[in-house]
């Protein structure tokens, strides 16, 4: 073994730890390497700017928007939009998903009508949305909403209906109510993926809100994606996809961290 293989060894077991200064760390090596493909295959795989441009003209272009202020109009557009719907679709799919794992009855009823309307494609619907609602607010609340639901929906049941059967006994054994139970086993036993199906959900609601913005919007991200596209500033474009991304990672983080403070038996 060389005298080098204990210092790579330990910055190796550095970046598996837990630490908030060892996720920084990974989260720029992970950046740096993007980058590095990125700007190898616009200088010498994709050489035509139409299709792909170099990092440093995504920044310049992010930096110009910026300052110009349409960043920040289509910035508030977009996330006002998702802020004001995410939490609702999280509380309705929590709901139903609730309401399933109940009743047996009700699963098998309703089970079959969820499956097909979360399989019908969101670019399908969106046009109909939005001649029903208007362009604007409405319509990506809407939209955002209903394509949001499901992933909450199916992850809450099926976190309630695997619920270890002992544990349920061994409360039971104790003489606990049905609310006692499921406050104190039946939910705790879930909520791991619950905030699993949340976090697939911010995925599909960053998605939903691009497709409603495509359709029917003055402004957002998903318009200026459109206005870029239809002009051929893939700068631009990039620009505001790589702004998507960072909503996307920021929110990912944000639920990570939350399933800690609700899950902590889950890091152990």
């Amino acid at each position: 073994m060389t005298a080098a293989a204990p210092f790579w060894r330990s910055v190796y077991d550095f970046l598996e730890g837990r630490s908030r200064a060892a996720g920084i760390l990974r989260m720029l090596i992970s950046l740096a390497f993007v980058l590095a493909v990125w700007q190898v295959l616009a200088t010498y795989v994709v050489t035509n700017k139409l299709l792909l441009v170099p990092p440093a003209e995504v920044f310049q272009a992010l930096a110009k928007e910026s300052a110009n202020g349409a960043l920040w109009t289509n910035a508030l557009a977009t996330v006002s939009a998702v802020a004001a719907s995410f939490p609702v679709a999280v509380l309705i799919g929590v709901a139903i998903g609730l309401a399933l794992a109940s009743s047996r009855l009700l699963a098998l009823t309703a089970g079959p009508m969820l499956t097909a309307l979360n399989s019908v494609p969101l670019v399908a619907l969106a046009p109909l949305f939005i001649a029903w609602l208007g362009l604007g607010f409405a319509s990506k609340f809407v939209l955002v909403t209903i394509f949001t639901i499901f992933p909450v929906l199916v992850t809450t049941e099926t976190g309630l209906k695997a619920t270890d059967k002992n544990l349920i006994e061994a409360a039971r054994s104790f003489n606990a109510s049905r609310w006692q139970v499921f406050t104190t086993v039946t939910l705790p036993f879930a909520v791991p993926f619950i905030v699993s199906g949340i976090r697939v959900a911010w995925a599909r609601a960053l998605v939903a809100i691009i497709i409603a913005e495509f359709f029917g919007s003055f402004a957002g991200f998903g318009f200026a994606i459109l206005a870029a596209g239809q002009s051929f500033d893939t700068a631009t474009l990039l620009a505001y996809v790589i702004m998507l991304g960072a909503l996307g990672l920021m929110g990912s983080i944000f639920f990570e961290w939350l399933e800690r403070r609700l899950a902590p038996w889950r890091q152990e």
